[in-house]
C-alpha cells in the first residue's frame, strides 16, 4: 500500500506542478485560434528541429560507453544508447525516476553493477551541470538587459518591507533540521549494526565511487568532450529552429535563442514531466521580452514540446523492445574487460 501511495505520489505532484505553470502560461491564450495559429507553422523548420531529438539521447548513450570502460565493462553501444532512450521515456512517466531506471536496465541486461553505473551517471551529470553553467553565464552576458527584465520584481515586491533578519541559531527551522539529520543518521547507524548491513553499504559506496571516478580515467577524452558539447549543441538547436516556424518568433536571432535556451534549461530542472509548464513558460517568457507576438511565442513552446515529447516516448518504447529482443536472442550480453 505504501509504496502505491508513494509511487502515486511521484507522479501527481510532478503533474499538479505542471498543471498549475501551464495554467498560467496559458490562461490568457485565445484557444478558438489554436488550429487557425497551427495553420501557420511552417512545418518543415519544426521537423527540422525534431529531428535534433533524436540526436541528443543518441551522443548520450556513446558519452555513457566511454565512462564505461575505464571501469572494466566492454558494454555494446547499443545497449547504453537504447537504454538512454528508455531512461528519456520513464523520465516523462515519472520525472528524475529515468537515471534510476537507466542503472536498473544497465545491471539486467550487461551485468554492470547498478552502484558503478549510477556512479557513472553522477559523473555525467557533473559534466553537464558545468556545460549548464556555462550555457547560463553566456546567455545572461550577452542578453544582461533581457534577463534583468525577466527576473525584476514587481512594485508589489519592491514596495513590501523588508523582514527583519534573525540569527541562524535563534531559527526554529535551523534547529528542526538539525535534529532531524541527527536522528535519521543514528537510525541509519542502528539499522546497519543491527541487521549487518555494512558490508552492503561498504559495497554500495565503493562501487559508486569507483563508477564516479571513471570521469578522472576516461581513456578518449576529446571524443567525450566531443560528444558532451554535441548533446548540447543538439538541445540548442532542436529549439532554436523551431523559431522560424512563425514569423514573430523568427524575428529572436540567435542571441535571443541563446538567452532563450539557457532560461529553459534552468526551468527544466523543476521536476515535472519532460519540463511541462516551466519549460514552456520561460520559453513563452523569454520570447515575448525578445519582441516575439505571445500567441505565437505560446503555440510554438506548446507545438514543439509536445512533438518532442512524443518523440521521446516513442523511441523510449522502441528502445525498451528492441533491448528485450537483443537478449532474448542472447547476442547482446557485453563482456566484462578485467
Amino acid at each position: 500500500m505504501k509504496k502505491i501511495t508513494s509511487t502515486t505520489l511521484k507522479i501527481a505532484i510532478p503533474l499538479l506542478i505542471s498543471a498549475v505553470v501551464l495554467y498560467f502560461t496559458y490562461r490568457d491564450y485565445d484557444f478558438s485560434q489554436f488550429w487557425t495559429d497551427m495553420g501557420s507553422i511552417k512545418w518543415g523548420w519544426l521537423i527540422g528541429a525534431l529531428s535534433f531529438s533524436a540526436l541528443g539521447p543518441l551522443f548520450r548513450g556513446l558519452r555513457w560507453n566511454l565512462l564505461l570502460e575505464p571501469i572494466g565493462y566492454d558494454v555494446p553501444k547499443k545497449d547504453t544508447v537504447l537504454t538512454v532512450f528508455t531512461g528519456y521515456a520513464a523520465n516523462i512517466i515519472i520525472p528524475r525516476v529515468g537515471e534510476i531506471c537507466r542503472c536498473g536496465m544497465l545491471e539486467q541486461n550487461a551485468k554492470v553493477p547498478f552502484s558503478k553505473g549510477l556512479g557513472t551517471l553522477v559523473a555525467e551529470r557533473v559534466v553537464d551541470a558545468v556545460l549548464l553553467g556555462l550555457i547560463v553565464v553566456a546567455g545572461i552576458l550577452v542578453s544582461w538587459d533581457e534577463f534583468g527584465l525577466l527576473l525584476s520584481p514587481t512594485d508589489a515586491d519592491l514596495a513590501a518591507p523588508v523582514a527583519e533578519s534573525i540569527p541562524l541559531l535563534q531559527q526554529p527551522k535551523f534547529w528542526f533540521w538539525t535534529i532531524g539529520i541527527i536522528v535519521v543518521v543514528a537510525v541509519c547507524w542502528w539499522a546497519c549494526i543491527r541487521f549487518h548491513l555494512w558490508d552492503k553499504v561498504k559495497n554500495f559506496v565503493l562501487g559508486f565511487w569507483e563508477g564516479f571516478m571513471s570521469l578522472k580515467q576516461i581513456q578518449r577524452l576529446p571524443l567525450f568532450l566531443l560528444y558532451s558539447l554535441g548533446i548540447w549543441i543538439c538541445y540548442y538547436f532542436e529549439l532554436y529552429l523551431a523559431f522560424y516556424c512563425l514569423p514573430s518568433t523568427a524575428t529572436v536571432g540567435p542571441i535571443g535563442g541563446l538567452a532563450c535556451f539557457a532560461a529553459s534549461s534552468v526551468a527544466v530542472l523543476v521536476p515535472t514531466p519532460n519540463g511541462a509548464g516551466p519549460w514552456n513558460l520561460a520559453i513563452v517568457k523569454m520570447l515575448g521580452i525578445f519582441g516575439a507576438k505571445i500567441n505565437e511565442a505560446q503555440i510554438m513552446s506548446f507545438v514543439l514540446h509536445f512533438c518532442q515529447t512524443m518523440i521521446y516516448l516513442l523511441c523510449g518504447l522502441i528502445a525498451w523492445i528492441a533491448l528485450k529482443f537483443i537478449h532474448r536472442q542472447g547476442n547482446g550480453t557485453p563482456r566484462e574487460q578485467r
